[in-house]
């Protein structure tokens, strides 16, 4: 198994946006921001915008990894393609030929949290620069295995986004039952 750097494997854009006061924005955009990032690789609401200007370099494409800058304790992982740009204080990343993006981002999920802990210096919220997350040390198996361990990250994160579903919906479910018995009973005891 090879050591490489992430910077060897992937381009890495920390994302600043522009205020569409300075730049003409005809219409309003969707926007990746922090609170779109949910756990288990899933994306919350996105923030529809004409506020900021959307600059082409940091629009999502498919396969690219969206991590935190403050506080980072995983990845999201761009699956399918999306008519969406990226918010302040999130990097894309962005992996080369030689490397699988699903791997890579199954591998940065894994130890991102380890990392950006390694790196801390009393701050509250650890953060992270874009020099520093260039200088990661990645471990880079050989393709067959990249695409194996990519392929199980994103299976089971999608497993674990269906369990979280199932629970809501039993829990509403549940609170609807109690509702038509409270109401049926007259709310008598």
């Amino acid at each position: 198994m090879e050591r490489v750097l992430l910077k060897e494997i992937a381009d890495v854009k920390l994302c600043i946006v522009s205020s569409s006061k300075k730049k003409e924005c005809d219409e309003a955009v969707e926007w990746i921001t922090l609170s779109s990032l949910l756990p288990f690789n899933g994306t919350g609401e996105l923030l529809l915008s004409s506020e900021y200007y959307p600059d082409e370099d940091i629009k999502a494409e498919k396969h690219d990894i969206i991590m935190r800058r403050v506080a980072p304790t995983g990845v999201n992982y761009i699956e399918d393609d999306i008519n969406a740009y990226v918010y302040n204080n999130l990097f894309i990343i962005r992996s080369k030929e030689n490397v699988s993006a699903d791997y890579l981002a199954a591998y940065l999920d894994e130890n991102i949290e380890d990392f950006v802990k390694g790196l801390a210096r009393g701050s509250v919220a650890p953060s992270i620069g874009r020099k520093d997350l260039m200088e990661i040390e990645i471990d880079l198996p050989g393709e067959r295995e990249q695409n194996a361990i990519g392929g199980y990250w994103r299976s089971y994160n999608a497993k674990k986004r269906l369990e979280n579903k199932l629970t809501q919906l039993e829990q509403i479910k549940n609170r609807e039952i109690f509702n038509i018995i409270r109401n049926k009973d007259g709310g008598k005891r």
